[in-house]
Order: C-alpha cells, then structure tokens, then sequence
C-alpha cells in the first residue's frame, strides 16, 4: 500500500511584536517627535510576505512524514485528521478504512517512507503553498505538494499528485517567493477554473467536450488509455462530478503560464454485457453483493501545466475510491 500523504506539520509563524515607550519623571515633559512624516518618495515600499518561510516549510514537509509514518503504524484515523484536509484526508481515510476492513492476514506490510529534496513554492500573500519533492526510498518518484493553513499555526497537506514530469519553471520574485495566479487567469488556451471539469470531460467522454485542450499531449493520450476495460465483456463508464473538497490553486510560471492543482471527483460504472460484475477489493469493503451495474466513487486531485503559449498539459493524477453504489 502507497503512501497517501503522512504529520504533524504544526509548524507556523510567529510575529514578533516590538513595543517602543515613553518613558517619564518628575513630572517633567515627555519628549515628542517632531521629526515629520516621509514623503511617498523617502517611504520604504512594503516587502512582500508569505504566510511561511522556505526553512519552516522544509521542517513541515518532514514532520508531516514522520507523523504519517507513525499514524499507518498506528493505524490512527485521529492523528492523520490533525495532519491532512480536504480532499487528500478524505481518500487517505478511505484508505486507511479498506484496509483496516480486511482480514489481518491479507494486509500488506505498511513501510515507512520520506519526502527528500523539495523544491518549496511560497506565494505571497496566501494562506497555501506548494513543493515538489521525490517520495523514498521510491527516489525517482515525483511528488507535488500543497499545503494550507489549517487551525492556529498548523499546516495540513491537502494534495498530493505523483508527476509525470518535473514541473515547469515556478516565476519567482527577487524575494524569493512565487506568484498566485487567479482561478480565472486567462494567459493560456484553459483557465485555472477549468481545469478540473477539462480533466473530467477526457474520462466522461474521450475529450469531445470541455477536455479538448488536454488531449494532444502525453498526460491527456494517457488517460484516454487508462480509461478503457481490458475486459471484453465489461463496458466501463464515467461521470465527472463535483468533489466534496472542491478547490484550485495556482502558481505563475516563468513563461507567464500557470501550473494549477485542482481536486476532482468521478462514478465509475462497471456494466457487464451477461450476468453480474463480482465486486473486488476495494469496491467489495462497500457492497460485495454482485450485481449488475456496479457503481464505485472516487475523489482526488490533478496538477495540469498551462502554458501562455503551447497546449495544456496533464502533468499527473492521483484519486482513490471513497464508496461503492
């Protein structure tokens, strides 16, 4: 079983105050400031701030897997609530429940992994940001992460998407931190906020609708791939619907693009052409009665690359069944 997203990743800021006094004696005046106030000119502009710095962030990356690490020895549904949100903790719940579901001899060893080398990506101004980093002792394995301020100080991890590829160039400022681009940004050929419903259009129809954009290039060919049966007597179907957690976060690329992460949902209907479709694991920890057609649900999130200049691009996928009909 692979690692959903592991931790206590309660690291935050904290704002140091300076309180500058008066002070007074023997009823003597207090000495006032007649200096005068600085023009627009002499004022020093604003530095721009993000709501963690890049050496936090790398401690939360490696608290947040030790803690998950612990919460699969566990087996702790509670200690992975106080790490991860949305639509990442939902399916790591879910997955956690199907396996605790099945008989102690068929449990696969669960064994502890890390997040190495990330590459964080702080944008100024939010609440959220982003890292790749690879997933060991699977080193070649891509990870892109997103975090979001949780309660008080804390972080949770709200996605997790294996990539395909590395990710484009990330704009970053001369602070060091990157850009937030809008849900509605228009500088390539799909907005932000599109694309979740592009992905869903290329499992729901092949790409004849919204999923166009997608479906010259490799990621998008992929999944057009993937989603056919390789059995002959089963027709397999999809439905794009509307996720639990629905949420998209976007990052300026150095081409003036964007690469966005959005979570997605989707029914998956299993429909057999004599008889009945016998449910398998994980489907069956849900209804393991065979029945004809079998209807499973699933959730996760995808990281699509929108350049200003070239098509779109799937860059990965992750989601995992959450129900069974």
């Amino acid at each position: 079983m692979g690692p959903l997203a592991r931790t206590r990743a309660l690291l935050g800021t904290t704002a140091a105050l300076a309180l500058l006094t008066a002070c007074s004696s023997g009823g003597e005046d207090t000495a006032t400031d007649s200096t005068p106030p600085a023009t627009a000119e002499e004022q020093t502009p604003e530095v721009p701030q993000g709501a963690i710095t890049e050496a936090q962030a790398l401690e939360v990356i490696t608290a947040y897997s030790q803690a998950n690490n612990q919460a699969y020895r566990d087996l702790d549904a509670s200690l992975l609530e106080e790490i991860e949100g949305g639509s990442l903790l939902q399916r790591s719940l879910a997955d956690l429940e199907q396996y605790l579901g099945r008989p102690e001899a068929d449990r696969e060893p669960i064994e502890d992994w890390e997040y190495i080398n990330p590459k964080v990506f702080i944008p100024a101004g939010e609440t959220w940001w982003m890292a790749q980093a690879s997933e060991a002792p699977d080193a070649g394995g891509l990870r892109l992460l997103t975090f979001a301020q949780g309660e008080g100080e804390s972080w949770l991890l709200v996605s997790v998407v294996p990539l395909m590829e590395e990710l484009p160039a990330i704009a970053i400022d001369e602070h060091g931190l990157a850009q937030a681009a809008p849900a509605d940004d228009p500088a390539g050929a799909l907005l932000p906020q599109d694309a979740a419903a592009a992905y869903g259009d290329l499992w729901e129809t092949g790409g004849e609708g919204p999923g166009v954009p997608l479906i010259t290039t490799g990621g998008g060919q992929e999944i057009l791939e993937r989603r056919s049966t390789e059995d002959p007597l089963l027709d397999a179907s999809y439905t794009a619907t509307t996720p639990e957690h629905e949420h998209t976060w976007a990052l300026r690329t150095e081409d003036g693009g964007t690469v966005v992460v959005a979570t997605v949902a989707h029914s998956e209907t299993l429909t057999a052409a004599t008889g009945e479709v016998v449910p398998g694991e994980p489907s069956a920890h849900y209804n393991p009665t065979p029945r004809n057609p079998l209807i499973t649900h699933h959730t996760g999130e995808i990281a699509v690359s929108i350049p200003a200049a070239a098509d779109p691009q799937v860059l990965g996928d992750r989601w995992h069944l959450i129900g069974a009909g």
